[in-house]
């Protein structure tokens, strides 16, 4: 991972990469608390995970940054008149990639999207034309369709019955050609191939826990007092013995 503190100023808040509707004002206020607290009179904000921009021109020569995640940290600290911040530079191929991976930084954590933000992420998905596996000369463009279920744990695990459900409203001609190819059942009566994928709920829980424990460290950046630290601190070895009490000893046995 390469980051580096880029100029607050620098940075392009481009409202085509949020897909969230508004600014949630409660969350750029605690941040700005934070950051408050953590560095009261300096000019670079610390604390906090960095945030992720890709590198893009813009008009002229000068060069600038598009928030893919972060976009509440980017709020606060420019409010706030800070002057740097750190953030992970990630490389994109297109527009439509930049859409997506700032579409899946939504989906994978923070705080939780309303159904027209989630169709919002699926549209953006299709663009990029990540509904389909990369083709044998490269590229996705044409590559196999998905299954919807792998469509689904793409997009964070929204059900599968939806993602048919979009793709007939949003991509018609790919969603026949998906039934087509599969001899599957219109709409409701979808039955997924289970030869193409199996269902693997572990995986999909697991995705859920890194989700939420990564939401979970980010609210822990903003905690001062020793005993909400302790308190903390507490319930994650509590959650830590819980898991190795379920993990397999590991054998002795010398090979």
């Amino acid at each position: 991972m390469t980051t580096k503190h880029i100029p607050i100023a620098d940075l392009l808040f481009d409202t085509d990469t949020q897909i969230r509707e508004k600014t949630k004002v409660t969350v750029v206020r605690a941040y700005k608390q934070a950051m408050r607290e953590y560095a009261p009179d300096g000019d670079v904000v610390v604390g906090f995970p960095p945030i992720k921009v890709a590198e893009t021109q813009a008009k002229g020569a000068r060069k600038v940054y598009t928030i893919i995640d972060g976009w509440h940290r980017a709020t606060a600290a420019y409010h706030l008149g800070k002057r740097l911040i750190e953030a992970e530079l990630v490389q994109v191929s297109s527009r439509e990639d930049l859409l997506w991976k700032a579409s899946q930084a939504n989906l994978l954590h923070g705080e939780k999207l309303t159904v027209k933000e989630k169709r919002g992420a699926f549209r953006n998905y299709l663009k990029a034309l990540q509904h389909r596996q990369p083709g044998p000369k490269g590229g996705r463009a044409n590559g196999k369709i998905k299954s919807a279920r792998q469509m689904a744990l793409d997009l964070g695990g929204i059900d599968h019955k939806t993602i048919l459900r979009w793709l007939k409203a949003d991509a018609p001609r790919t969603y026949a050609q998906l039934m087509k190819s599969r001899g599957e059942e219109d709409d409701i009566g979808f039955v997924d191939d289970a030869s193409d994928y199996q269902w693997d709920p572990d995986a999909h829980h697991r995705q859920e826990v890194i989700a939420l424990l990564q939401q979970a460290k980010n609210s822990a950046r903003m905690v001062i007092g020793q005993p909400a630290l302790s308190a903390i601190a507490n319930e994650l070895s509590s959650l830590q013995r819980e898991i190795s009490k379920r993990l397999p000893k590991e054998s002795t046995t010398d090979f």
